[in-house]
């Protein structure tokens, strides 16, 4: 294999070389680590046997803006306080000495060592159980010492060359004898070329999240961050990046970034006055402290960034192939994620043995393969005022216990889930009332309630066990295959033993948990919820198998969630339901063809009262289901392409690896009067084969080749704004006829 990593001794430059970008840096004279540059490769030759070690001269001679007043603009691969004092930097500690009176050392000056090429690093947090049969890559490590202290850090750079991405994390390692108390820690430090950029990312709020948003960076720091125990609902840690004016869906050269963790995170861009841009991502250091002691180290989860030559599109791709491959663990029940029944919005907390095997039967009928009972079926839960905590099958609801449903579901043919909320407890529950230290809260300082709810501590490893043993009994004693786990209020007084350090520790425990139950039980599934999208990112998606991506389950209100959601994260993994035709949460009514063709975009799940359904409907859903079934495959694995993405209309085409087939989905909301929608050209297919166009039925409602769809576009897609046609949706499987 030919490495991806080049070094020239007599620049001593490092080259990475990815399939369509680069990224370089260098070791000056005086051990600084410095970036170089970055990008896409466009001019250079497609194979790395016909690409030589690259030429970089005269190094030197470029202005670095280190003139006059500004000594510190220098582009520092490891921005450590220290060498910068007055820009933002990526790692401020205090070193504390021994010695009796003497202040902290708020001041590293970190230099370079050596280097080692490795085939077997992995960042802090990361898990053994994803996909273990993907081939060993390069990691980079750069190996750099206080110039005075005994202290290490090392530089972690991990590539992933077919898919343009390079993984980011810092080890540190405590030799001397002083205690290293790092207040700011960012994982890795990115720089892009110089010049006035755009950041395209989500925003929004619970039952709106992923909404995507444009800003342009100007002179001095940008900061998204979100500060919590879950990833939050108002921002995610992801970010497209482009000079403005620059790069479209499918052109121009685009950054992009996410991490891999799931507690208080933060992106800080800075743009100098002297001109360079770059963005320092990891951990928030709003409330932060992480204590190294004489002895210790740390290693830091991943920062995944890289570079697209083909737009914003491209980038998305990018990512979703990276994280279908190298993130999500491998599948454990066939290899498409199942269409899932859910009975929350069926019945609420009007929870008993009848009704959900009323709805067990129904759902199998029409084609379900995994069904869910949610809420309020433990403990004293018999609304969101009590039982959290109380683990174990409540009597009054299923006097038999869950047994006899369980076997009802499997002989029906379907798999079987439980709803939990792990990291919760209601005061009013056993758990509490035995253990009230155990959440979080400040001596002589109020316990907030969100929901009637408090947060378990898990910087206290007591509580940690406690879950994890309540979660494994349910496991082992019942036939449960998939957990929906649920966190649905955010810290309010943060208090723990753990002190600062609690919003990493609480993610350690989460994961921990999380870990530990797919190792003991190696068919359980895991499914990430809190509150909807409030805990989605790189970290939690190595132990979770699908997410659900909002409670908020209007037709209309997912399209933009969706829109945004999908810029870094694959469809694979979105859990949407189809729900009542008069939704739950907007009290908007809604046909059902524009409710499954949302719906199909992803995971597909059902969430309405199947009990309330006349039989006519019952055979719409289960002819629908039948559909999608069919262009699952494409829909969870294929390449997607946002054709339109506007305040009135996203349209998706899905592609399969082979380019033989491709699903098509269009939802229009609105359009306005006297305005024309030109057809949408098709990317991905074959130019010279013919492809039918089907629909739910089955039915071929149309043949066109390849080059056509390419050129023109889908006939019959588009008409004039006027009365009537206003909102509508449509969904096809474009397969090869020849």
């Amino acid at each position: 294999m030919t490495s991806s990593i080049s070094y020239n001794l007599n620049t001593r430059c490092f080259f990475l070389r990815l399939l369509n970008s680069f990224y370089a840096l260098r070791i000056l004279a005086n051990g600084e680590v410095v970036h170089v540059s970055s990008g896409v490769l466009s001019e250079l030759p497609a194979t790395d046997d016909d690409l030589p070690l690259p030429s970089l001269l005269d190094l030197d001679s470029y202005e670095d803006a280190n003139f006059a007043w500004e000594q510190q603009a220098r582009r520092w691969e490891l921005p450590a306080f220290g060498d910068i004092t007055y820009h933002d930097c990526a790692v401020k500690a205090n070193v504390v000495t021994p010695e009796e009176g003497e202040e902290p050392i708020r001041d590293l000056r970190l230099r370079y060592v050596n280097y080692e090429i490795r085939m077997d690093s992995e960042p802090g947090l990361s898990t053994d159980e994803c996909h273990l049969n993907n081939p060993a890559r390069e990691t980079l490590r750069l190996h750099l010492r206080d110039e005075f202290f005994n202290i290490h850090v090392f530089l972690n750079y991990r590539l992933t060359p077919e898919h343009d991405i390079i993984e980011r994390w810092l080890e540190i390692e405590n030799h001397s004898q002083c205690s290293l108390i790092i207040d700011s820690l960012a994982f890795g430090t990115v720089h892009f070329p110089e010049g006035r950029y755009e950041l395209m990312r989500p925003s929004g709020t619970w039952a709106r999240e992923f909404v995507p948003v444009k800003q342009t960076l100007e002179q001095g720091k940008t900061v998204i961050d979100s500060s919590g125990l879950n990833t939050g609902h108002s921002t995610n840690p992801f970010y497209l990046l482009s000079k403005v004016d620059s790069a479209t869906e499918e052109s121009g050269e685009v950054f992009f970034g996410a991490l891999a963790y799931s507690g208080s995170w933060g992106f800080r861009f800075e743009v100098l006055p002297t001109g360079p841009v770059r963005v320092h991502g990891g951990y928030d250091p709003s409330d932060f402290s992480l204590a190294v002691q004489p002895g210790d180290s740390h290693t830091t989860p991943a920062f995944v960034h890289g570079c697209a030559v083909d737009g914003r599109g491209g980038a998305s791709r990018r990512l979703h192939r990276f994280i279908r491959q190298y993130v999500l663990p491998e599948p454990r029940h066939g290899k498409y994620r199942p269409v899932l029944y859910n009975s929350w919005e069926a019945v609420y907390f009007e929870m008993s043995f009848e009704s959900q095997m009323e709805l067990a039967r129904k759902a199998a009928a029409i084609g379900i393969e995994l069904f869910c009972v949610d809420d309020g079926w433990f403990g004293g839960r018999r609304s969101d005022n009590a039982g959290l905590g109380d683990w174990w099958v409540s009597p009054q609801v299923f006097p038999g216990g869950l047994t006899p449903l369980i076997d009802e579901v499997k002989q029906l043919g379907m798999r079987f889930g439980l709803w939990v909320e792990p990291e919760m407890v209601n005061p009013d529950s056993d758990l509490y009332r035995a253990n009230p230290d155990w959440v979080l809260h400040f001596p002589h300082r109020p316990r907030t309630e969100v929901r009637n709810q408090l947060i378990l501590d898990f910087g206290r490893p007591e509580v940690v066990e406690y879950i994890w043993s309540s979660l494994d009994r349910l496991v082992q004693d019942l036939d449960i295959t998939f957990f929906k786990w649920d966190m649905n209020r955010y810290a309010i007084e943060p208090g723990s033993p753990a002190g600062q350090s609690i919003w990493l520790r609480h993610v350690e425990g989460v994961y921990s948990i999380m870990d530990r139950l797919r190792a003991a039980h190696p068919h359980l599934e895991i499914q990430s919820c809190s509150g909807g999208g409030g805990r989605v990112d790189l970290g939690i998606l190595q132990r979770t198998d699908q997410v659900w991506t909002s409670d908020n389950t209007d037709a209309i209100d997912r399209v933009p969630i969706q829109e945004g959601f999908s810029l870094a994260y694959p469809p694979r993994i979105m859990e949407s339901w189809v729900t009542h035709e008069v939704n739950h949460q907007t009290g908007r009514r809604t046909s059902l063809e524009l409710r499954f063709d949302t719906a199909m975009r992803g995971a597909l799940g059902i969430g309405t009262s199947l009990n309330k359904l006349s039989q006519d409907e019952l055979n719409s859903y289960s002819q629908k289901i039948s559909f999608y079934k069919k262009i699952r495959p494409i829909v969870q694995d294929g390449d997607l392409h946002r054709l339109e993405s506007t305040e009135y209309v996203s349209t998706w085409l899905m592609t399969a690896a082979d380019r033989r087939s491709a699903v098509y989905s269009t939802i229009v909301t609105g359009q306005p009067q006297g305005i024309f929608r030109a057809p949408n050209r098709l990317p991905g297919l074959i130019p010279t084969g013919m492809y039918d166009a089907v629909d739910e039925t089955g039915t071929v409602v149309g043949q066109w080749s390849g080059f056509q769809l390419a050129t023109i576009g889908l006939p019959g897609d588009t008409r004039a704004g006027g009365g009537g046609c206003a909102i509508r949706s449509r969904t096809l499987l474009l397969e090869r006829a020849d």
